[in-house]
């Protein structure tokens, strides 16, 4: 896909920019791991398990969830408690660089009047970790949604609160993430137009890009059909 072609059921011009968080904001091999590390080691003290076998949890409540915190819950664990321990055991400022470029992006966005939201399935405290981490200040974005605030990905609740909070309509929104089914098939269903921060094609979003930065050039094409 060379650019985002508007859907054809709406005639409304992009007027908010709605991100994922981890993946989508910034890669990190490094960070990833040492996140999966922190889910494992956690997982292994709430059910007082071998690290192996909450490993094998994790890939389990993956696949049937789609999000470790509704898996976490489906098991009688509070997502408060899960992500409490979690954060203790992370320092995303180890593996994540900060990204100016980024920021100065987010800035330009602003200048041309669009609105921004940030929504992750973290916690709130653990998104503004990686948030600091990035250099980004939590301020830059209108709205932001994490687990703290409603159900998450790829349940439609914080999709909603973001409509409501930006006051706009979902064809106004461009949602913007790395994974097709978790977050970007919901937000499409919802009526918002997507764009897949991925090497591959996957699903069927309106433009995949490899970096959120090719969004400079791609916005010139978000105008009325």
């Amino acid at each position: 896909m060379g650019g985002l072609t508007p859907s054809r059921t709406s005639s409304l011009k992009i007027r908010a920019l709605i991100f994922d968080l981890d993946g989508t904001l910034y890669t990190s091999k490094d960070y990833t791991r040492h996140l999966l590390e922190g889910i494992v080691k956690t997982l292994a003290e709430l059910f007082s398990m071998g690290e192996d076998d909450a490993f094998k949890l994790l890939q389990d409540l993956r696949a049937r969830y789609g999000s470790i915190t509704l898996g976490v819950e489906s098991m009688g664990v509070k997502r408060s408690e899960f992500y409490g321990r979690l954060v203790e055991k992370l320092d995303p400022e180890r593996f994540i660089a900060a990204r100016p470029e980024l920021l100065k992006f987010l800035e330009e966005l602003r200048m041309m009047g669009f609105k921004l939201g940030c929504h992750t399935n973290a916690s709130r405290l653990l998104a503004e970790k990686v948030l600091g981490a990035l250099g980004i200040p939590p301020e830059i974005f209108d709205v932001i949604v994490t687990c703290d605030d409603a159900e998450p990905k790829p349940m439609p609740e914080g999709y909603l609160k973001i409509v409501e909070a930006l006051g706009l309509m979902p064809e106004e929104i461009l949602y913007v993430g790395d994974r097709w089914k978790v977050e970007l098939e919901p937000a499409k269903r919802l009526g918002m137009r997507t764009a897949l921060v991925a090497d591959k094609p996957r699903g069927e979003p309106d433009l995949i890009i490899r970096d959120v930065l090719e969004l400079r050039e791609k916005l010139k094409l978000l105008d009325d059909p």
